[in-house]
């Protein structure tokens, strides 16, 4: 288990944060990868070759990525830390199978999954426990798997006004994400970036994705993933219906 310095990573401000933007998010950014664009050519290419095994989505929102997966024929696990963003993501895209979880304390089993996708998740952390979660993500991946990384460029940490300076901004050069990737034991195959659009964090979007050592070993079925201990919650289709309720009442409708 990763223990974060005081000071570090607040995940309850984070929380918190999420949990009271996830309509508005769901709305505004829950259709997307819905169409061909850079970002879908970038995942299509850097997820072309996979194992067997279901494809983690991590810090997943409303599941916009889940949705692109299953499209394609995979099998999706979303992890967010948000209820209210699961209780959109379980209404978006079902067929998602959902955990409430810290991505900084993964529930799942090593060399469970084909691939992890970090779309706009990592940012939040301290750039100092960066290395950790890498290591993390790149302990569930199967035998080649991949681990695709999207964040905002830059080359920084910032606690952001807006609120109350509890959440952290950090930001990466493309070559220094690569570097941390490679450092953590994952051979980066893809880089690229993009400016941002009008709706976006004014910054670049970095993409880079790398790949675990093909080796040898068994991957999980899908049904084994689950490693027990707290903080896992997998809605299920009952689940993500009271999961819902919960989050209509909280939020007042």
């Amino acid at each position: 288990m990763i223990t974060p310095e005081p000071g570090g990573y607040d995940r309850a401000a984070v929380r918190r944060v999420y949990d009271d933007m996830a309509a508005g998010y769901a709305v505004r950014f829950g259709s997307e990868l819905s169409g061909p664009d850079s970002d879908t050519e970038f995942l299509d290419a850097a997820l072309a070759r996979l194992p067997a095994g279901p494809v983690l989505d991590v810090g997943c929102g409303p599941a916009q990525v889940s949705r692109y997966l299953i499209a394609r024929g995979r099998a999706a696990i979303g992890l967010d830390l948000s209820r209210a963003m699961l209780a959109q993501a379980a209404r978006l895209v079902p067929a998602a199978r959902l955990i409430a979880a810290d991505l900084a304390e993964l529930p799942v089993r090593r060399a469970s999954c084909a691939a992890a996708v970090a779309s706009y998740s990592l940012h939040h952390l301290p750039r100092a426990l960066l290395p950790a979660v890498l290591a993390g993500l790149r302990d569930v991946l199967a035998p080649g798997g991949v681990l695709v990384v999207i964040t905002h460029g830059g080359d920084g940490e910032e606690r952001l006004a807006q609120f109350d300076r509890r959440v952290l901004l950090s930001t990466y050069p493309a070559d220094r994400l690569a570097g941390l990737l490679a450092s953590c034991g994952l051979a980066p195959e893809l880089v690229t970036s993009r400016p941002p659009r009008p709706d976006e964090y004014p910054a670049d979007k970095i993409r880079v994705s790398a790949r675990r050592s093909a080796g040898t070993g068994e991957t999980a079925g899908f049904a084994e993933y689950q490693r027990p201990g707290p903080g896992f919650d997998d809605p299920g289709p009952g689940r993500s219906r009271e999961l819902a309720r919960a989050s209509d009442q909280e939020h007042g409708r």
